[in-house]
C-alpha cells in the first residue's frame, strides 16, 4: 500500500519547489528556473492523476490555477526553443505581470491537492500501471501527435514509481532506464518537430537540415518504441 502520509510528504516538497523556482525566475528570468518550475508542476499533477484514478480523489479539480501558470511557462519555453526571441520576450512579460496571482492561487490549489490525498492499495497500483502501459503502447504505434501523449504517460509512470514502496516497485518490473531513454528520445523528436513547424513556409537557411533531423529523430523513437513491451511489465 502507498500511504497517505508518504504522498503528502512528496506533494508538500513539490509544492514548495515550484514556489522557489517561480521566485527564482521572477528575479533572474533564467530559463532553467522556468524549466524546473514546470518539472515540479508535472510531478504534482502526475501524483494527483494517479490519486484520482486509484482512490477517487478530486485533486485534479484544484489544478486550474496551476495549469494556467504551467501553460504560460510552456509558451515561453516553446518560443525560446524555436528561437523566436520577440515572442519569448512578449510571453515572459505576460507571465511576469501575473506572477503574484500565480503564486497566490497556486499555493491555495496546492494545499487543496495535498488535503485530498488518500492511501492507495497495492492492487489498485498494479491495475493502474497495467492500464497505463497498455494505453501507452497503443499511443506509441499511432501518429506523430500521439507520441507526445505517450511521453507524458511514460513520465507519469516514472514519477509515481519513485513514490512506491520497494516491494510494489519490484513487482512491477519496469525497466526504468529504457523508459527514460524512450521519453528522452520522444522529447528530442518533439523539439525538432517544433523547430520545423515554427519555420515552415519561411526562408530559413537551415530548413532542409531541420526537416532531415526531425525525420531521423522520429525514426529513432520508432525503433526504441518497437521494444516497448519487452521492457515494460506489470
Amino acid at each position: 500500500m502507498l500511504s497517505k502520509t508518504k504522498q503528502k510528504e512528496y506533494l508538500r516538497k513539490k509544492n514548495g519547489e515550484w514556489q522557489l523556482h517561480l521566485h527564482a525566475f521572477a528575479g533572474s528570468r533564467d530559463p532553467e528556473a522556468l524549466h524546473q518550475l514546470r518539472v515540479s508542476l508535472k510531478k504534482l499533477k502526475a501524483v494527483a492523476r494517479f490519486s484520482k484514478a486509484c482512490a477517487g480523489t478530486k485533486a485534479l479539480k484544484d489544478f486550474d490555477q496551476l495549469n494556467k501558470m504551467f501553460r504560460q511557462a510552456g509558451l515561453i519555453r516553446d518560443a525560446g526553443k524555436t528561437q523566436q526571441q520577440q515572442l519569448e520576450a512578449a510571453e515572459t512579460e505576460k507571465f511576469l505581470r501575473k506572477i503574484e496571482q500565480y503564486r497566490r492561487n497556486g499555493k491555495r490549489a496546492g494545499r487543496r491537492v495535498i488535503a485530498d490525498v488518500r492511501s492507495v492499495t497495492s492492487d489498485s497500483i498494479r491495475d493502474w500501471y497495467a492500464i497505463q502501459l497498455i494505453t501507452t503502447g497503443i499511443l506509441l504505434t499511432g501518429s506523430s501527435d500521439e507520441l507526445h501523449k505517450a511521453r507524458k504517460q511514460i513520465k507519469s509512470l516514472l514519477y509515481v514509481e519513485k513514490l512506491l514502496p520497494p516491494p510494489i516497485r519490484e513487482s512491477l518490473s519496469l525497466d526504468r532506464k529504457y523508459l527514460d531513454d524512450l521519453q528522452e528520445a520522444i522529447g528530442q523528436w518533439h523539439d525538432a518537430a517544433m523547430m520545423v513547424a515554427a519555420w515552415a513556409g519561411k526562408d530559413h537557411k537551415d530548413s532542409e537540415a531541420m526537416t532531415h533531423d526531425c525525420r531521423e529523430k522520429e525514426t529513432a523513437v520508432r525503433h526504441l518504441a518497437a521494444d516497448f513491451y519487452l521492457h515494460a511489465h506489470c
